[in-house]
């Protein structure tokens, strides 16, 4: 009989075991499982609008402020920081310029672009230094303004694409082949070449297409008609006139021909109409309506959509009546704001170069 027990008593003691009910022992946990596909995350939080744009497409202050050893808040500067601030302007092109004839136009370039830097750096955190649209539209939302240089000068680029790129790295993002003198690279509006010498050269060419690849703004200011036209043509990115005028309005050879804006417009480019007085209008003295009547004849020309503002303030220009600082680019916007639609202004203010921006860069991806 006992026997017969033990088998039956080994079976009782094993599942007893299994249960986990031993003495000492807790009773199996039960582990719920989360499918984290079906937990939705959190939604992230909104960013804030990015601003209405107030650009300035081109000022020379640090050539001011080195020559006179200023500093942006100073009171003799016709685009002082506090001025900016005034006037609405969180957008500002800082030129490096190089002058006709410099002995190490190089050394020119790097000195002025570092002293951009400089001053962004000692602007109290009021400014940020800003290389493509993304960065531009997040120091906006920062309250902050946005600070770009811009090369204006091809003479500086002694060692061609080396010197290119080296600038870039600094922070440069636009660049325009040529000022008042002809460069290596292409011939300037103030001295064109004649015949088969004028327009682009080869290494003007090569220029054109590394800037392309870069994702560099192309500045045609400054350039000769012929050269423009070629820049236009070859350039596979949309091309500005940074601080240039309608040249039936002002018939000077650093405006634009209609043939000329129409082009730039057909391409995704941009004009800004710029404010020194003997180019806005010819024969007296300009003011504030006349620069007016400028960006009309660009809208009408090419679309709001292709039109800017260039002020050239510190760049020793004859500014004209009502429109001599930076803090009076809000005056501006009122006249314009009386002939144009909300959002023509919109466009012609700033809206117009984000734009532009976003095609130079779409174009070098």
């Amino acid at each position: 009989m006992r026997a017969q027990l033990l088998p039956v008593l080994l079976l009782l003691f094993v599942a007893a075991a299994c249960s986990g009910d031993g003495p000492g022992e807790e009773p199996p946990q039960i582990v719920e499982i989360v499918d984290e596909e079906a937990t939705p995350a959190p939604e992230p939080l909104p960013l804030p609008p990015v601003p209405d744009l107030v650009v300035d497409l081109h000022v020379d202050t640090i050539t001011q402020i080195i020559d006179k050893q200023l500093t942006w808040d100073s009171s003799l500067l016709e685009a002082s920081l506090p001025s900016i601030e005034v006037g609405g302007v969180n957008v500002v092109v800082q030129a490096a310029w190089i002058p006709r004839g410099a002995k190490d136009p190089r050394g020119v370039a790097l000195r002025k672009v570092n002293g951009i830097l400089n001053m962004v750096r000692r602007s109290r955190g009021k400014a940020a230094l800003v290389r493509g649209p993304g960065q531009l539209e997040a120091v906006l939302r920062s309250g902050r303004t946005a600070v770009l240089i811009a090369l204006e000068g091809g003479t500086a680029l002694t060692e061609d694409a080396a010197t290119l790129k080296e600038l870039q790295e600094l922070g440069v993002s636009m660049v325009g082949l040529t000022w008042t003198e002809s460069s290596p690279f292409a011939d300037s509006s103030a001295e064109p070449r004649t015949g088969d010498a004028g327009g682009l050269t080869e290494r003007g060419r090569a220029m054109v297409t590394l800037c392309n690849d870069l994702g560099l703004m192309l500045d045609v200011s400054h350039m000769s008609d012929k050269a423009t036209a070629e820049t236009i043509a070859l350039s596979t990115a949309p091309v500005l006139a940074s601080h240039s005028n309608a040249r039936r309005l002002a018939d000077v050879p650093r405006n634009l021909s209609d043939d000329l804006l129409t082009a730039i417009a057909a391409k995704g480019g941009l004009v800004g109409a710029m404010f020194h007085g003997p180019f806005v209008v010819k024969g007296r003295g300009a003011d504030i309506k006349d620069v007016v009547g400028q960006v009309q004849a660009l809208v009408e020309t090419m679309g709001a959509d292709h039109v800017g503002l260039g002020s050239d303030w510190d760049g020793i220009i004859q500014a004209p009546t009502g429109l001599g600082r930076a803090s009076q680019m809000a005056d501006l916007r009122t006249e314009l704001g009386a002939v144009l639609s909300p959002e023509q202004l919109k466009a012609v203010q700033g809206g117009s170069f984000l734009r532009y921006w976003k095609a130079v860069e779409a174009a070098a991806r």
